[in-house]
């Protein structure tokens, strides 16, 4: 925030609105004043003036009368008289008969018109009887000059006048002179005026600027500034309050920035991914879990609108559950979305915060469930229902034919014997997922181990004229671990790669010791798998072809119980496959124990 130029300051202002009252005041009283002093002086001096006369023309009347003496001894008389009896400086006084003579007059320097007759129009109207009274410009000097002419009057008739002249330029010079004084304490006001205003404006906005300089500093974000505290005014007042606001405000944000670094903190550690946008689907806030979640970018994300992001969502969006199936470049999930609508009342929008959460496995493993559920009602009611058909056949009499009977009952005991599979390989399966089933754990030789394997199903193989093969290294360890069930392993991949390879195939089994850890691998050059089915193989009662494995026997379950085996074992499983060449099975589980052949 710039500082505040002098001329543009409250400070400035209050001094000119001091200085403006004083020149105003000063200039009314001023008028005033010098009208009042002008009209007193020129009111003195046309008194004084007609005081004079007055006098002259009453004492003057017996001279004017007097007929023993001749008018030289009458104008001596008349001199005399002017001069000791008018006493009023600048002023000219000449006596005139009535017929217009002068008869004697004050001016020194003038003696000569004494005897001569004056035509002033202002003595021919004092002849006449009537009182002149005029000013007027000399045009010599320029100084206004008072021209006064009284009658003389005797027994009503006029016997002469008395004819005064004098400067006014002395009243109006001493007004003036009055009136430089007041211009020249009105500057002398004014000065002190704009001084003491500037002082005591600054006790105004000294305050005004602490107070202006903290709210700079607050929208700066410092709130440790205090408003220093003058006096107990409303100023004053103002400063504590706004104190007291500053310290109020500061413990708000620093309230809510410790919420929001609770908030940021939950949002940044939490593993539920959060979106929050505005009210027109604008995303503003996003955390980490749910970048993780989307595989995106902050700066791919922030700013973009919810569409952007979801394609398949329109907004504004009413439900505030959904399951949204969401692909990027590496993987698909199912994701599941809780809205949350936010209202803003006062301004009649709703922004939503989203929480995202991956259900891919959930969903999977519900999925699965009902597979699974699926999958054993119909494996078991395949044969029930087998059985039943069969045994109603016998009950209404095709037990009366030895031949036909005999055939019925070796249907129902395979039908048998394939649910009694399928409940023990259930139970089995149940037992490893509870860790029921204890590994009994010894010594056993892995060359001997999968030479028996081999012997097993060499017959079957040498029937379809599949080549078996062993390819082991000369040296295998003796190992700790559970012999039956890793020999189930091995009879299930064996098996397996047997029923899917085709006549004149080969199967081969591998034997390797890396890293302290056994490797087998069965690979066979069978029908091979579709990669699509790979990564669901280990699933329960899963099948890449139905119909073709409940016709060789199988119930779906073998490979996941071979996968829970390995795992117990603290193993890993793995297939490898193409369509029309083959598939390999591969499996590791670590050395305990060793011991040479």
């Amino acid at each position: 925030m710039g500082k505040t130029k002098f001329f543009q300051s409250i400070q400035w202002k209050i001094v000119v609105i001091y200085i403006l009252l004083i020149l105003i005041s000063m200039q009314i009283i001023g008028i005033y004043f010098i009208r009042s002093l002008e009209a007193y002086y020129i009111g003195n001096f046309n008194e004084t003036l007609n005081t004079q006369a007055n006098l002259l023309a009453v004492n003057l009347e017996k001279y004017l009368i007097d007929e023993k003496k001749d008018d030289l001894e009458k104008r001596e008389d008349i001199n005399n008289l002017v001069e000791h009896l008018f006493a009023l400086d600048g002023a000219d006084v000449s006596i005139i008969d009535s017929n217009g003579i002068i008869l004697g007059t004050t001016k020194k320097t003038n003696l000569n018109i004494i005897g001569q007759k004056i035509y002033q129009i202002d003595v021919s109207r004092a002849l006449l009887g009537t009182r002149s009274e005029t000013v007027r410009i000399d045009e010599k000097t320029g100084n206004r000059i008072k021209f006064l002419a009284i009658p003389i009057h005797h027994e009503q008739n006029t016997i002469g006048a008395v004819f005064m002249t004098a400067s006014i330029e002395e009243v109006y010079k001493t007004v003036y002179r009055i009136s430089n004084i007041l211009v020249t304490a009105t500057l002398i006001a004014l000065v002190f005026t704009a001084t003491l205003g500037f002082f005591l404006s600054r006790t105004i906005i000294r305050p005004i600027q602490e107070i202006t300089k903290q709210a700079v500093a607050i929208t700066e974000g410092d709130f440790n500034q205090r408003v220093k505290i003058y006096g107990e005014d409303e100023i004053g007042r103002l400063g504590s309050t706004f104190n007291q606001m500053a310290k109020k405000l500061k413990e708000a944000i620093d309230q809510n920035q410790e919420e929001r670094e609770k908030l940021s903190s939950i949002l940044t550690h939490m593993s539920d991914g959060v979106i929050a946008t505005n009210e027109q689907g604008k995303i503003l806030v996003v955390n980490q879990g749910a970048l993780d979640l989307l595989g995106i970018s902050e700066e791919q994300i922030k700013g973009h609108t919810l569409t952007d992001i979801f394609p398949k969502i329109m907004f504004p969006i009413s439900e505030e559950n959904l399951i949204y199936p969401y692909s990027n470049d590496q993987e698909t999930k199912l994701l599941r979305m809780t809205l949350n609508k936010i209202h803003h009342f006062h301004e009649g929008k709703i922004s939503l915060i989203i929480v995202l959460r991956d259900v891919t496995k959930e969903e999977n493993l519900e999925q699965m469930r009902k597979d699974f559920v699926a999958n054993v009602s119909h494996e078991l009611r395949t044969p029930l229902t087998t059985l039943k058909s069969y045994l109603e056949a016998l009950d209404e009499g095709a037990i009366e034919d030895p031949e036909l009977a005999h055939r019925f009952i070796k249907v129902t005991r395979y039908e048998t014997d394939r649910m009694i599979r399928l409940v023990n390989d259930l139970l089995q399966l149940s037992r490893l997922d509870e860790k029921k089933i204890k590994l009994k754990r010894s010594l056993v030789s892995v060359r001997e181990m999968i030479e028996d394997v081999i012997d097993r199903f060499s017959f079957q193989a040498r029937q379809r004229s599949i080549e078996l093969t062993l390819d082991l290294p000369d040296y295998l360890p003796t190992i700790e671990l559970d012999r039956d069930q890793i020999d189930q392993v091995l009879d299930n991949l064996i098996s397996n790669a047997i029923k899917y390879t085709g006549d004149q195939g080969k199967v081969r089994v591998i034997a390797r010791l890396k890293q302290n850890r056994l490797f087998i691998e069965v690979e066979d050059t069978g029908i091979g798998i579709p990669k699509k089915h790979l990564s669901r193989l280990f699933e329960r009662f899963y099948r890449v072809d139905k119909a073709r494995s409940r016709e060789l026997g199988g119930t779906g379950l073998g490979l996941a119980i071979a996968h829970e085996i390995i795992k117990a074992h603290h193993g890993e499983i793995e297939v490898e496959s193409e369509v029309g060449k083959g598939t390999k099975v591969r499996f590791f589980i670590p050395i305990t124990t060793t011991k040479e052949d």
